[in-house]
């Protein structure tokens, strides 16, 4: 009986450690991201092989953008509400409402102008092939109407990409809920 025990609870320390060992393993990249002064972008110096210059010019210019990016995301906040406004005040298709439309899409076309804008600008400090992929990637999941990262109704900021009214596969209108 005392021989069972022992061997059952070596064979538990040993799953143990073994369960620790490979869950280090796993997760080393991620903690060492992590630990980096801009963890947002470690993804990227891995996924496009970056130098250390390349990176350290990419994190620039993602800064600069950035300080963009959320100044025309709170001037489409403002024309959503502004459109929301209008909706609600007119029972019918009116003049104001086809402004407040226009005036809504011309702000959501700058956000993408800046967003491609930065994708080329990025992609030109990396090789060739790199950027070549990083462009597809950036035109994929920003440029296509209907995803893009915005800062919702309570005015944070979202990094994940948000449907935004988009045809999904069935050709449904798909619509985010903050």
């Amino acid at each position: 009986m005392v021989k069972n025990l022992v061997i059952v609870s070596l064979s538990l320390a040993l799953l143990s450690c073994l369960y620790g060992g490979v869950y280090s393993w796993i997760t080393a990249d991620t903690a060492r991201a992590m630990q980096s002064d801009y963890p947002e972008l470690e993804w990227l110096r891995r996924e496009y092989e970056l130098s250390d210059g390349q990176f350290s010019e990419i994190r620039k210019m993602h800064e600069e953008h950035d300080i963009v990016c959320r100044e025309l995301c709170r001037d489409l906040v403002a024309t959503q509400k502004d459109l929301e406004s209008v909706i609600s005040t007119h029972p019918q298709i009116s003049t104001e409402v086809q402004e407040a439309l226009a005036a809504w899409t011309r702000q959501r076309n700058r956000c993408r102008e800046a967003t491609l804008s930065h994708m080329y600008e990025v992609s030109s400090v990396m090789k060739d092939d790199a950027a070549s992929r990083y462009r597809e990637s950036i035109f994929r999941h920003l440029i296509v109407p209907g995803k893009m990262p915005h800062i919702g109704k309570n005015g944070e900021f979202h990094e994940e990409l948000i449907e935004h009214a988009a045809p999904d596969s069935s050709g449904s209108l798909n619509s985010d809920d903050d």
